[in-house]
Parts: structure tokens; C-alpha cells; sequence
């Protein structure tokens, strides 16, 4: 004999998998944008332009994914992001104006 499973039971199942699915994306899509976001600080530290304010920004998305809240936390990764991204620009910047500005 054959026992079907009730289609509550089923569509239960599925919106478990789902949101099961939707948690792991999430923090995996955190845990990548602060992994880009610590790489682009430790270049623009590298190159002497780490802007003050980003390691506090990358340990404050740390907490609010520690605490459950990865809306904020990406938000938080994002925003370190990208003044890091404008720290490097600023570096490389800097570095062209210096070559202009040398006497020849």
C-alpha cells in the first residue's frame, strides 16, 4: 500500500528547504562581500591610504551578522566596500599628481 503525503505536509517540507536555502545564501553572500571588503582594506593599508573608519565598519557588519541581522551586515560590508575602493582610487590618484608635478 501506498501512502501519499498530504499536500500541507508537502508544501511545509518545500518552504522549509526554501528558507533553509535562503539563509545559507545569504550569509554566504555576506561572508563574501566582507571577505572583498577586508581584501580592499589590507590593499589600500598596503599602499598607506587606509581611510579611518573602515576597519569600524567591517567590525561592526561582523557583529550584526554575529547577531543575526545580515540585512545590516552586507550593508555594512558594501559600505566598507566601497571606501576602500575610493582609498585605492585616492592612492593611485596621488601618485599621478606626485609624477606631474616632478620637476623634469
Amino acid at each position: 500500500m501506498r501512502v501519499l503525503a498530504s499536500p500541507i505536509a508537502l508544501l511545509a517540507a518545500c518552504l522549509g528547504c526554501a528558507l533553509a536555502q535562503a539563509g545559507e545564501s545569504a550569509d554566504g553572500g555576506f561572508e563574501a562581500a566582507y571577505a572583498a571588503a577586508e581584501s580592499l582594506r589590507q590593499q589600500s593599508a598596503a599602499e598607506g591610504h587606509e581611510w579611518l573608519g573602515i576597519r569600524s565598519l567591517l567590525e561592526q557588519a561582523r557583529s550584526a551578522a554575529r547577531d543575526g541581522d545580515l540585512a545590516l551586515a552586507l550593508s555594512l560590508a558594501e559600505e566598507a566596500r566601497s571606501q576602500s575602493e575610493l582609498a585605492l582610487a585616492q592612492a593611485r590618484h596621488e601618485v599621478e599628481a606626485w609624477q606631474a608635478r616632478e620637476l623634469r
